[in-house]
């Protein structure tokens, strides 16, 4: 592959010298990893491959050490994280596949760790909430636009727009279901493109409640659509044209739970959510068991429901019997079943691959994000800091349903483990929140 894929380690590298980390991170790491797909990566002899967000994400991560650490409050969750990063390449060590199991801890380092710890470190203490949740909704709104070509056209314009100038060819082709494209953005797969819409949508929401973006588009006041209504519809249309259930199901539970924040009956409004929340839950689980009680396939959605479930059928018992470190993730390399070297439920592949010791780390990681969250929900003193940490708190719900259905990888992977970093930090002693900047950014 070219070295354009390097581009975004050096850009982000010469303004690490002129910003601090928490400006690299809203204006340099966050447009490469929203807006570009991080599919392709370079290869050079003997260092691991390197896509557009290892590039960008490795020396903020190094800056964030270099320049953060003396502020960094320690906790369990800090413990959790590197016992299951640890988990990602014991494994294939033990197996003999030493290169892999490098290569691994690289790429899990990049796209776990550091996002933890930009989630921890560059957000709320920065007061730069307003400005990160508006840049993310802006980014997704913008790549979602260019994304609709897929779904009539059956082609997918980032591919067509890198793959000439990277040199490299791609796993990730254009799905079709119902006789259209499935939307897949710059996010390699059309449920990886809806867990981040699902993200964006409810983000939307909470700025488009607390922050005022104007009436109008600056430089088109004739049009006749609210600015912030647009963002939320053209992100919810990218969501449906992406025709995966298990993200459309997930943005079902996460929506009405982030609204319970802007609630004048709490109470009230979280029993509603959870009823709600219960019965999508109840009834997808009643739906799949009858959609997958034969294995007479008479459409690609039953096709990819019954795929599910003989997975588990098949690799169940080989994680229930992978000892404390797992089979790696070498083992779906060369010993899949029956051609099933994809495993839709990352529950599963933590499980498989990582053994007890990655699926107890990364439900602790879990578990204490929604303790944080819940907190938060409890204890902030002010209305917007409770809804926000509902709007956290529904996302992330909303996440953990849907990768009981799908991988975790690419940006959703980062997203997910930035709201863990960002969940320690959203109750806040006061003398760490600043106000005066939160203002300053968005005033």
């Amino acid at each position: 592959m070219s070295l354009i894929a390097l581009i975004p380690a050096i850009v982000c590298t010469v303004a690490l010298f002129f910003w601090p980390p928490a400006k690299v991170f809203r204006n340099v790491a966050l447009p490469v990893i929203i807006l570009l797909p991080l599919y392709y990566s370079f290869k050079a002899p003997l260092t691991p491959p390197i896509d557009f967000g290892d590039a960008v994400l490795l020396p903020l991560g190094i800056a964030i050490a270099f320049r953060g650490m003396r502020l960094w409050h320690y906790s369990f969750m800090d413990l959790w994280i590197v016992i299951f990063l640890i988990s990602t390449c014991v494994a294939d060590r033990l197996s003999g596949y030493a290169t892999g199991s490098i290569f691994e801890l690289f790429d899990k380092t990049n796209y776990v760790l550091i996002p933890y710890m930009a989630g921890k470190m560059l957000i709320e203490q920065d007061g730069n909430r307003a400005a990160i949740v508006k840049r993310i909704v802006v980014l997704m709104f913008a790549a979602s636009i260019p994304s609709f070509y897929e779904c009539f056209w059956r082609d997918n314009l980032y591919r067509i727009a890198f793959q000439p100038y990277l040199f490299a060819n791609t796993i990730w082709l254009t799905q079709i279901r119902n006789g259209f494209g499935r939307v897949a953005g710059p996010y390699a797969q059309a449920e990886l493109a809806g867990m981040t819409f699902l993200v964006g949508i409810v983000l939307a929401l909470f700025l488009a409640r607390y922050y005022s973006w104007g009436e109008r588009f600056r430089r088109a006041p004739w049009f006749p659509i609210r600015k912030s209504s647009l963002v939320i519809a053209v992100l919810l249309l990218a969501l449906l044209l992406t025709q995966s259930r298990g993200p459309e199901l997930g943005a079902l539970i996460a929506i009405p739970i982030a609204l319970v924040g802007r609630s004048r009956r709490v109470l009230r409004s979280i029993f509603i959510a959870a009823v709600f929340a219960a019965v999508v839950g109840s009834a997808s689980y009643v739906a799949i068991m009858r959609y997958t009680d034969t294995r007479q396939v008479t459409s690609e959605d039953q096709s990819s429901a019954v795929y599910r479930k003989i997975m588990l059928e098949n690799y169940l018992p080989l994680a229930e019997h992978g000892g404390p470190w797992g089979r790696g993730l070498s083992f779906l390399d060369y010993h899949a079943i029956g051609a099933q070297a994809s495993i839709d439920n990352e529950y599963l592949l933590v499980w498989l691959t990582q053994g007890y010791v990655g699926i107890l780390s990364f439900l602790l990681l879990v578990f204490g994000t929604l303790y944080n969250l819940v907190l938060a929900t409890i204890y902030n003193p002010q209305k917007i800091d409770r809804s926000f940490a509902f709007t956290l708190l529904g996302i992330f719900i909303g996440l953990l349903f849907v990768i009981a259905t799908v991988f975790l990888g690419g940006q959703p992977l980062i997203i997910f483990f930035l709201i863990v970093g960002w969940s320690e930090t959203v109750l806040l002693r006061p003398a760490e929140r600043e106000y005066p900047v939160f203002q300053q950014v968005y005033t």
